[in-house]
């Protein structure tokens, strides 16, 4: 368990990490919550959204972490319980872009923040580009496909877009809700705290847009690679195909006349003489050699 907490002029801010009941317990001496608010903040929600209470606003704000040893993305949260000038938030893990807040109250923001907006502004922009970076991670993944894709077409290509794929829709699914809360946070948070909070939340949605749109792009790019890594595979196998085809066509007279000339007969004999055995073998010889001669001249085999 952590706390972080500042004081900027009249604004006052406090994090918890991994709350506990204790943390829960001090919430209702900061911002008097309803009783499933407070109970909600006991753990992580299943929904990202934002509520107007009153006297105080409530928002659930999911994100990604990207996981280096399980080599995916995984969902996390920030809460974020704000009165005029009292701000709550809390994470239920240890998350990058809180403490890097927490660092930056205390250097070059500590004298731009005036009001509880600039706080959310700051915070939810420091969380944007985390994302932002956490996705670097799949783009990295995107472009070692892109470099291999001419060089190999094995399965393991094939495999690895399938892990991307699955990267991007949890991305995808959480970005939605990102721009969900961030679109409400503009009509709620702006009758909330007044027409002059607008212009912060709304420049919260242009840097989402980055995120947006590498997501986007890098969905395409995926789209892209998979259709060109089939298309090899389904060249390469058509190829084996044919060859095989050609193969068992030209080999099955063969087989076909020294199937029926070595079994066993009865009177009359096929053949007068072992020697026209060999005449007759190599007319059908040099006849497949023949269609073979013209395959390769087509360019078939």
């Amino acid at each position: 368990m952590k706390k972080y907490e500042a004081k900027i002029g009249k604004i006052h801010w406090i994090h918890f990490e991994k709350p506990n009941e204790e943390d829960i317990k001090e919430t209702d001496r900061h911002i008097k919550t309803h009783p499933l608010i407070t109970k909600e903040l006991e753990k992580e929600s299943e929904r990202s959204k934002i509520e107007d209470y009153g006297n105080y606003i409530f928002a659930v704000y999911h994100l990604h972490i990207y996981d280096t040893k399980e080599r995916r993305p995984r969902r996390t949260e920030v809460d974020i319980l704000s009165s005029k000038d009292t701000i709550l938030t809390f994470s239920y893990e240890n998350i990058e872009p809180v403490s890097e807040f927490n660092k930056d109250l205390t250097s070059e923001l500590g004298g731009k923040i005036q009001n509880c907006p600039q706080v959310i502004y700051y915070l939810l922009q420091e969380i944007n580009t985390f994302s932002l970076r956490q996705l670097r991670h799949v783009e990295e993944k995107v472009n070692a496909v892109g470099t291999e894709i001419f060089k190999k077409s094995d399965r393991k290509l094939l495999e690895e877009l399938s892990y991307i794929k699955r990267d991007l829709f949890e991305f995808g699914i959480v970005a939605a809700s990102q721009k969900s809360t961030l679109e409400s946070l503009l009509t709620v948070g702006g009758k909330f705290y007044g027409d002059q909070s607008r212009i912060y939340f709304s420049d919260l949605m242009g840097n989402f847009s980055r995120v947006h749109y590498l997501l986007e792009t890098l969905k395409m790019t995926v789209v892209s690679y998979s259709e060109t890594v089939s298309q090899i595979f389904q060249s390469e196998t058509s190829e084996v195909v044919k060859r095989f085809s050609i193969l068992g066509f030209l080999t099955f007279p063969l087989i076909l006349y020294a199937t029926i000339a070595l079994q066993p007969t009865v009177e009359p004999t096929l053949f007068s003489s072992p020697a026209e055995f060999w005449i007759y073998f190599g007319i059908i010889l040099m006849v497949v050699i023949a269609l073979a001669f013209i395959f390769r001249k087509k360019k078939w085999f």
